[in-house]
């Protein structure tokens, strides 16, 4: 199998889901939350797709029937995703050859050996910091239904992982400001990373000891010294890409000393 796990940026993107069953609905209100343009067509529409497609105009509910390709053709043309979803055999195996022929992606909800894009069973965890996402690749939904129940219940009580991940995303752009070499730059987070454990491990503080791992690192690396306090305000200020430090007046991390 040559698959390969992905999140795509779904916004503007054109999905035809083919079908308005309980199935169909399901994909199609879920691209649509995920911020792409969706199209369902079908010979029937659920009353809660048309009833949407009422007030949202990113939503659009299409009778026909999916079996006649010339009908449905400019319809896949318009697509970037097509999903298969109807209860017809014959109406699947159209869809599923136009599509493939037109060079559309295919996530075929009624047989995973051909689907091309695979929708998991999904979670945010830590009030959003980590999303996860589990496939049995279509073996058994119940699997990896349970699967993500345990993994839920593993990661969000876990506050080593959480306050971790309270330094690390705010070191990423200091460190980005900081150290603009990606190759110099990426045995940093490692140090970093190190710095935070034995900190949460004994009791310490996280977050400066993320910061004077960082200031250290720049002076080793840069050899410009930056305290671990400069550093330390950045990381709080990090709700946004983090512009170069600047300090003692004009002179700013990229200027030498002396």
């Amino acid at each position: 199998m040559a698959r390969i796990p992905l999140w795509l940026e779904m916004s503007g993107r054109r999905v035809l889901v083919v079908g308005g069953g309980r199935v169909g609905t399901r994909r199609a209100l879920m691209f649509r939350e995920a911020g792409a343009l969706v199209r369902v067509v079908g010979l029937k529409v659920s009353r809660e797709l048309e009833e949407r497609a009422r007030r949202d105009p990113g939503l659009e509910a299409v009778v026909l029937n999916a079996s006649d390709e010339e009908a449905l053709r400019p319809h896949v043309e318009w697509a970037d995703v097509v999903v298969v979803a109807t209860p017809s055999r014959e109406a699947n195996e159209t869809v599923w050859r136009l599509a493939r022929r037109l060079r559309r992606w295919v996530n075929d909800a009624t047989d995973a050996s051909r689907t091309e894009i695979v929708v998991p069973y999904r979670a945010e965890l830590l009030d959003g910091a980590l999303e996860v996402a589990v496939t049995t690749q279509g073996r058994s939904g119940v699997v990896a239904r349970h699967a993500l129940e345990k993994i839920r219940s593993c990661i969000d009580g876990d506050e080593e992982l959480r306050r971790l991940y309270d330094a690390m995303w705010r070191v990423k752009p200091v460190l980005k400001a900081l150290i603009p070499d990606g190759r110099l730059r990426f045995p940093v987070y490692f140090e970093a990373e190190e710095a935070v454990l034995r900190a949460i491990r004994s009791g310490g503080d996280h977050l400066r000891a993320a910061a004077e791992a960082v200031a250290a690192a720049v002076e080793r690396i840069t050899g410009r010294r930056v305290t671990a306090d400069e550093v330390l305000r950045l990381m709080l200020s990090a709700e946004k890409p983090v512009e170069p430090l600047r300090v003692q007046g004009e002179r700013g991390l990229g200027a030498a000393d002396g």
